[in-house]
C-alpha cells in the first residue's frame, strides 16, 4: 500500500507520505520505527492488530523482542500527550488498537419516539393476522424514512396491542416512546377497513384518528397516507426528499402481499423457525407477481435460514446471493434486500461488499434496529470489536425488548477485546443457547482460568440433542468468517483450551 495516506484521530493528524504527525499547527516527532507503528495501526485503525503483525510489519527480516514494540508504543503515547492513553488502547495478550473516528450513528436525541403497536384483527380469521401485522409493520417502515422521527424496533413495539390503554403506561415506561400509534384492520365485502389513532404516550390522549376504507390493492396507498398524516401531527414540516422515498412500490396483488406477510411472519426470529413454509409461500408469491421485488429478498432469506445460515454450502450461498441481488433491483427503496444480501456476502467471506450493502441498507432506514445490530456483528468479524459495540448499544436502544442474537454478538465483540467476564454475562443471558455460543461462552471461562465451568459449557455444547456430535473447534474454524486469522485464532485458543479441560 502507498504511503500516501492522510489519517485523523482525537485531535491529530497523520500524514503518511509527509511523514507529519500534527496536532493543529504544532507537529510532533517521531523516530522511524514508531512512525512506522504509528502508521500501521492508523491503517488498520478501529481493529485489534496483533503483537506478531505489527513487529513484523515494523521490523521485518530482524529479531527483535516485545520490548522494542512496547517502547515503540510508549514513544507514540508520549507525543500524543494526555490523549495517548486513550488512543492507544492495549488489549491484553492480543495486541493494540488506535481509536480513531468511527462512522457517526444516527441517534435518537431530541427526536419524538414512535412506537407502532400491533395492530388489532377485527376479521375474527386467524390466517389474517400475519396481514394485518404486515400492514402495521410497513407504516414502521414509512415512517421509519422521516428522519425528523425515530421509529422504535416491531419486535418491541408489537410486545403491545392496540386498544388496550391500560397497558399505554407500560409501553412508555419499558420502550421508552413519546407516541404510540394504534389501530384495526377488518374487511367486507369491498375490502378493507382500516382505523388508526395517534396516542401522546406522556399525557395518554389522543391527538389524532382516522378511519379509511380502501379496496384491495389501495391498501397500499392507504398506508403511505397514514404515515403522512402522524409525521406531519408531530413535526412542523418535512423534506420533500422524505416523502417521495416513502412511496415504496407495493406488490402488483394483495394475494401476493399477504403471501409474503405470512412468510415473514413463519420466518421472525431468524433462528430457523419454518423457513421450509415461508419459501413455499414466497414461491408462490413471486408466481403471482414476478416483479415483487421483497418476495425475492424474502426467499433468499429463507433458502439461507434453510442452509443453516454460514454453515449453509457455498453454492447454496451464490444462489441466494442471485436471489437477494433481484430483490434489491427490484426493491431499490427497500432495506430488505441490502441487508440479505450483506449478509450472504459475510458468510461468503467478502468483508468489503458485506459492509457496502450493509451501509446502503442502513442509508434507506438508518432506523431498522436489526440492521444496526448486524453492522455490530459485521464489524466484529472485520476486527473492530469497540466500533461494533457502539452500533449493537444502539440497536438496543431502538429495540428495547431485543432477539437473543443481541446478547451473542456483543459477546462476541467484547471476546475480541479481551473482557472475557462481560463476554459471558452477555453469552449467559438468553436462557437456552445454541452449541456454538456454548463453545464461545467455554472459551471465556478458559481464557478466564476456570476450566470447570469452561469444561461444562463444552459438554453442553458437544450433547445438545439438536446437534449430536457438535465439534466447537472445528465448527468455529469453518464457520466463523472473522476477514482476519488473528482473531479466529483467538477465539480458537480459547475453545481448544476449553476441550482440554
Amino acid at each position: 500500500m502507498p504511503a500516501d495516506q492522510v489519517f485523523e484521530f482525537g485531535a491529530f493528524r497523520l500524514d503518511e507520505r509527509k511523514g507529519i504527525l500534527a496536532e493543529g499547527s504544532e507537529q510532533r516527532f517521531l523516530r522511524p520505527k514508531a512512525h512506522s507503528l504509528l502508521a500501521h495501526l492508523a491503517r488498520n485503525m478501529g481493529r485489534v492488530v496483533p503483537k506478531s503483525e505489527l513487529m513484523d510489519t515494523v521490523w521485518p527480516d530482524v529479531y527483535v523482542t516485545e520490548d522494542s514494540l512496547t517502547q515503540s508504543i510508549s514513544e507514540i503515547r508520549k507525543a500524543l500527550g494526555a490523549e495517548g492513553q486513550e488512543l492507544i488502547r492495549t488489549v491484553s495478550r492480543r495486541g493494540y488498537m488506535l481509536n480513531g473516528k468511527p462512522d457517526a450513528i444516527p441517534e435518537t436525541t431530541g427526536q419524538p419516539i414512535v412506537a407502532v403497536l400491533r395492530f388489532r384483527n377485527e376479521s375474527g380469521d386467524p390466517a389474517r393476522q400475519p396481514i394485518v401485522d404486515g400492514f402495521a409493520e410497513d407504516i414502521i417502515t414509512g415512517l421509519a424514512h422521516y428522519g425528523s422521527l425515530t421509529v422504535l424496533a416491531r419486535n418491541s413495539s408489537f410486545q403491545f396491542a392496540s386498544y388496550e390503554p391500560q397497558s399505554w403506561s407500560e409501553v412508555t415506561a419499558r420502550i421508552g416512546a413519546d407516541y404510540l400509534v394504534e389501530g384495526s384492520v377488518r374487511w367486507s365485502d369491498s375490502g378493507a377497513v382500516v382505523a388508526v389513532s395517534l396516542i401522546d404516550a406522556k399525557q395518554l390522549r389522543q391527538l389524532w384518528g382516522e378511519r379509511y376504507e380502501a379496496a384491495d390493492v389501495e391498501v397500499f396507498a392507504v398506508q403511505r397516507e397514514i404515515g403522512e398524516q402522524i409525521v406531519n401531527r408531530l413535526v412542523s414540516r418535512l423534506d420533500a426528499d422524505s416523502i417521495a422515498r416513502s412511496a415504496v412500490k407495493p406488490a402488483a396483488s394483495l394475494a401476493a402481499y399477504a403471501l409474503v406477510t405470512r412468510a415473514v411472519a413463519d420466518m421472525r426470529g431468524h433462528n430457523y423457525h419454518r423457513p421450509q413454509s415461508a419459501r413455499a409461500d414466497l414461491e408462490l408469491a413471486i408466481a403471482k407477481d414476478p416483479t415483487y421485488g421483497l418476495a425475492y429478498a424474502y426467499l433468499a432469506l429463507a433458502n439461507l435460514m434453510e442452509g443453516g445460515y454460514g454453515r449453509a454450502p457455498k453454492k447454496v450461498l451464490e444462489e441466494t446471493l442471485e436471489t437477494a441481488t433481484k430483490g434489491t433491483t427490484l426493491a431499490p427503496t427497500q432495506a430488505v434486500g441490502p441487508r440479505v444480501t450483506s449478509l450472504i456476502r459475510l458468510f461468503l467471506c467478502r468483508h468489503a461488499g458485506a459492509e457496502a450493502d450493509l451501509r446502503r441498507a442502513l442509508s434507506i432506514n438508518h432506523y431498522d434496529a436489526d440492521a444496526v445490530e448486524q453492522m455490530g456483528f459485521l464489524l466484529t468479524l472485520r476486527g473492530k470489536p469497540l466500533e461494533a459495540l457502539d452500533w449493537i448499544g444502539r440497536a438496543k436502544r431502538l429495540n428495547p425488548i431485543f432477539p437473543d442474537w443481541y446478547h451473542y454478538d456483543a459477546g462476541l465483540a467484547l471476546y475480541g477485546l479481551c473482557e472475557f467476564a462481560a463476554a459471558a454475562e452477555a453469552f449467559e443471558q438468553p436462557i437456552r443457547l445454541p452449541p456454538w455460543v456454548e463453545g464461545r461462552l467455554a472459551a471465556c471461562y478458559a481464557q478466564m482460568g476456570k476450566m470447570d465451568k469452561a469444561g461444562l459449557h463444552i459438554e453442553k455444547a458437544r450433547t445438545n440433542p439438536d446437534h449430536p456430535n457438535f465439534d466447537p473447534l472445528h465448527d468455529a474454524e469453518h464457520f466463523m468468517p472473522f476477514e482476519h486469522r488473528a482473531d479466529l485464532d483467538h477465539l480458537l485458543e480459547g475453545i481448544a483450551q476449553a476441550m482440554r479441560a
